[in-house]
């Protein structure tokens, strides 16, 4: 019996192997035949080797075949994404007046350009030190009282917690040397991109508010790019040099779900340009080369 194992066990790759290859045969045919095939007829679309399932490249990966013409493919989202919900910040809300701030706006737009002009005037830039946490009222209430400052990432924490008191969807986005925030307009369904410390908005030529990645195209592709408010950003061009690469937070309830701060860049994804090393990311970061995952339906 030990000898039939032994056997076995030097065969039991081999052995899967051709099973894998044989069924991959079998299902590919029973794809191209089906009568119930949706999309171009069998005469127009790419041929299918299915002969290819399970076989073993130099390099030792599998490869599989394609059943589906890859122009119908539509990316899955891979990532999800985490939010505050509007009960958490209740208190927040309440105590900042933020119904009075933003009064009647015309859109969700001018309700979140209303709160980062608020957000941008509770103080002066400075050095978080020490670093205060994620949580924009113990940030408010020690920088109010000098025990610390606050740059570009305290003023994110403090304008993404006021707009998803309003239940607007607000991420956090990691430029380069740079942090701004993504805010998503409930009656536009698209993000549009907050710099509360310049207190700006990024607008293409017809004046339609930008995302950051709409930002990094164009920065990348040498289009313009306007800012609501340009007089805080006086070193325009190197300035925007910050959106040649960025990250997208997964995780934005850090009131609700609380969590250490050295794991931040566990719930970072980063936008992998085409054509771009992947091995330059971080040790250990995610990254995508699809924008469906960063900016999904």
């Amino acid at each position: 019996m030990a000898g039939i194992f032994d056997t076995l066990r030097g065969r039991w790759k081999p052995l899967l192997l051709a099973v894998a290859a044989i069924g991959a045969g079998v299902a590919g045919a029973a794809y191209i035949t089906s009568p119930l095939r949706s999309g171009p007829s069998a005469d127009t679309a790419p041929a299918i080797d299915a002969g290819v399932a399970a076989r073993l490249t130099p390099d030792g990966r599998i490869h599989v075949p394609r059943f589906v013409d890859p122009a119908l493919v539509r990316p899955t989202p891979r990532f999800r994404f985490t939010f505050d919900p509007p009960a958490a910040l209740a208190a927040y809300r309440a105590e900042e007046s933020f119904d009075a701030v933003v009064g009647s706006p015309r859109d969700d737009l001018e309700r979140c350009m209303k709160l980062m002009h608020w957000t941008r005037a509770q103080w002066q830039p400075g050095i978080p030190s020490p670093y205060p946490p994620l949580d924009a009222r113990i940030i408010l209430r020690d920088i109010r009282r000098g025990f610390t400052g606050g740059f570009c990432a305290q003023y994110n924490y403090v304008l993404a917690q006021a707009l998803q008191s309003f239940a607007i969807p607000a991420r956090y986005v990691s430029l380069i040397e740079h942090e701004v925030i993504e805010a998503r307009l409930p009656d536009k369904g698209r993000w549009v991109c907050l710099d509360p410390l310049y207190d700006t908005i990024y607008r293409d030529e017809q004046g339609e508010p930008l995302s950051v990645y709409e930002i990094h195209r164009r920065v990348t592709g040498s289009l313009p790019v306007s800012l609501s408010n340009p007089a805080l950003a006086a070193e325009k061009p190197s300035h925007m040099e910050a959106f040649n690469a960025f990250a997208v937070w997964l995780k934005n309830d850090h009131i609700s779900s609380p969590l250490n701060f050295t794991d931040l860049e566990r719930y970072k994804v980063y936008f992998v340009p085409e054509g771009a090393d992947p091995a330059a990311l971080p040790a250990g970061a995610l990254g995508t080369t699809e924008v469906a995952d960063l900016y999904p339906g």
